[in-house]
């Protein structure tokens, strides 16, 4: 038997996957069809898409999802947006499926594959670039960001204890000074109802977010939040005090790790720390729920590195399909 691939929109392979039929599991959700089709009703991106399934016999082994403009392929989705991208790709059929890929980017007269938002742990990474290096083909790698990961602890006191000791003397002190001047209660919110309230604090909190909050940005996250809501992902995470929202955390919940996606605060309430105290309370709500790490995403902001994340290298890779090397 061979591997075949069999061209599908985008919008088919969303629906494909969300009826569970096919068995391809995904190290990431960004990399779900559903997601990145989110992104397109929202970007239109520009170029021709050349989408669908990789399979073995009746067996769906991977999926290729790529849009190719000027002789140039990339991921159809934005690396600004999409924290982690790579091929999906069962486990076993990694050297038949980018042969497959090589091949079909040859038939669709590419001649660069860029790649953003590759990890050490990305398929594309740790088989695709070794086979084109082997067939004498240019891959140029650099690392493009970082992405700071907390692999968290039984309990909470354990984390405390295994931060720098100023920084867990600076964290309790913040906290004791919020509880002595309100009484704050984390909600998280599993349904997207709320988002407006994390989008409206976004806004305020930085002018750099209200920039980046364009219409389009905007219709993108509020659909992003039904998308996430509707396949049981998302949390929406907020520091109250009564009714009064201190500060919003969009997260997602996926394979036992929560991933802060993006986050706001009430301006009125700064001098309280709100904004640092509501992602150390989520990291609190992970470790009771038993999660095995806290994803701070992609940005090197140092309160990633205070609440103890670690740096992950993230790549962008150039590979250059008609040069020899």
């Amino acid at each position: 038997m061979v591997y075949v691939f069999k061209e599908l929109s985008l919008e088919e392979l969303s629906s494909d996957f969300a009826s569970g039929q096919n068995g391809l599991n995904f190290v990431y959700p960004f990399l779900h069809p559903g997601w990145q089709s989110v992104w397109q009703k929202c970007f239109s991106p520009p170029g021709r898409q050349v989408c669908g399934l990789v399979t073995l016999g009746s067996e769906t082994v991977g999926l290729i999802a790529l849009r190719i403009d000027s002789g140039v392929a990339r991921f159809i989705a934005d690396g600004n947006v999409f924290d982690y991208l790579d091929f999906a790709v069962k486990p076993g059929h990694q050297a038949g499926y980018f042969e497959l890929l090589l091949k079909l980017l040859k038939q669709n007269q590419v001649e660069v594959l860029e790649l953003e938002g590759l990890t050490a742990r990305s398929q594309a990474y740790d088989v695709l670039l070794p086979l084109a290096k082997e067939k004498g083909i240019l891959v140029v790698c650099e690392q493009a960001d970082v992405s700071p990961l907390l692999e968290l602890p039984a309990d909470f006191e354990k984390y405390l204890a295994g931060l720098e000791k100023h920084q867990r003397h600076e964290l309790k002190r913040k906290l004791r000074r919020l509880e002595e001047t309100l009484t704050p209660r984390l909600e998280v919110v599993t349904s997207p109802g709320d988002i407006d309230i994390l989008l409206d604090q976004m806004e305020l909190s930085h002018l750099e977010k209200a920039i980046f909050l364009n219409p389009e940005m905007r219709c993108y996250f509020k659909q992003l939040a039904d998308w996430l809501g509707s396949q049981g992902y998302l949390r929406l995470v907020f520091l109250k005090t009564g009714e009064t929202v201190l500060a919003s955390l969009f997260c997602f919940d996926y394979n036992n790790i929560r991933y802060l996606y993006n986050s706001g605060y009430n301006p009125e309430y700064s001098h309280l720390s709100v904004g640092v105290l509501s992602k150390m309370l989520a990291i609190k709500d992970s470790i009771e729920k038993g999660y095995d790490a806290f994803d701070f995403l992609r940005g090197e902001e140092k309160y990633k590195f205070h609440l103890g994340g670690k740096s992950q290298p993230v790549y962008r890779c150039c590979i250059t399909l008609d040069s020899q090397v």
